[in-house]
């Protein structure tokens, strides 16, 4: 297949959305979701690349295990993966938290992308090429807020994760990076009072949080042969915020 695979895990998100309107033409989309396909479906009518939809509970292996065997049946390896899965964030202070909470990011953010990466890495290594992207917090970057342990311990894995993976590929010409953008308005924070999310807008230099389109474009850098040199890097997504 000439055409470019790139597998977004996550790709229902608003950022996975977003991305996915932005991919070339050229380019394979293998789009992955959790629940229901009805808006990916609907997706793949508006844009002009292709796409392909799977559906896969991140939690449970054997559904992790059948998705990456139907991929490679399908269309073999990708060129690119970008995992941006995670459950929503919701603040819960460490004595009301159970190790529930904490399995649960893990399972779906660190176990899963081992699970792919583990699968698909090796074949990447042969071909000499690949981009790997994982979707962290500016949390890795700075002293964390109160009352979301189970979180940022994901997102410190995540970051480990990479960081080994871009060491012990570096001589494979697979480039490994992260992202970590500062508080962004999508979905994903419908469990955060509504206060604080204004609260961080107003307190930013910028007097706003994220946008889709600012995360967006820096994962397509990271994706195309503009990170050709970039590996191993956590890239901060935070507009002027220093930490």
């Amino acid at each position: 297949m000439n055409k470019n695979l790139v597998l977004i895990i996550g790709a229902s998100s608003d950022i996975g959305v977003g991305l996915i309107k932005e991919i070339g033409q050229n380019s394979l989309i293998l789009a992955h979701c959790n629940k229901s396909k009805a808006d990916l479906l609907n997706l793949s009518r508006e844009i002009d690349s292709e796409m392909e939809i799977f559906k896969a509970d991140l939690s449970v292996e054997k559904e992790v295990i059948s998705m990456m065997d139907d991929i490679e049946n399908r269309y073999g390896v990708p060129n690119a993966i970008v995992h941006l899965a995670a459950p929503k964030v919701e603040n819960i202070r460490f004595n009301d938290i159970c190790w529930d909470d904490f399995e649960r990011n893990i399972e779906i953010g660190l176990k899963s992308a081992v699970l792919i990466f583990n699968r698909f890495l090796p074949a990447m290594s042969k071909r000499k090429h690949g981009k790997i992207v994982l979707m962290l917090s500016s949390y890795t970057l700075c002293v964390p807020p109160k009352a979301l342990s189970h979180y940022i311990v994901s997102k410190y894995a995540l970051l480990g994760l990479m960081k080994s993976l871009a060491s012990e590929y570096s001589d494979k010409n697979i480039q490994i990076n992260s992202v970590s953008p500062s508080m962004v308005n999508t979905k994903f924070l419908s469990n955060i009072n509504e206060k604080l999310v204004e609260l961080n807008a107003y307190n930013h230099p910028l007097k706003r949080n994220a946008s889709v389109r600012d995360v967006v474009q820096i994962i397509q850098v990271l994706i195309s042969s503009q990170s050709d040199y970039l590996n191993g890097v956590n890239i901060p997504i935070t507009g002027g915020n220093v930490f």
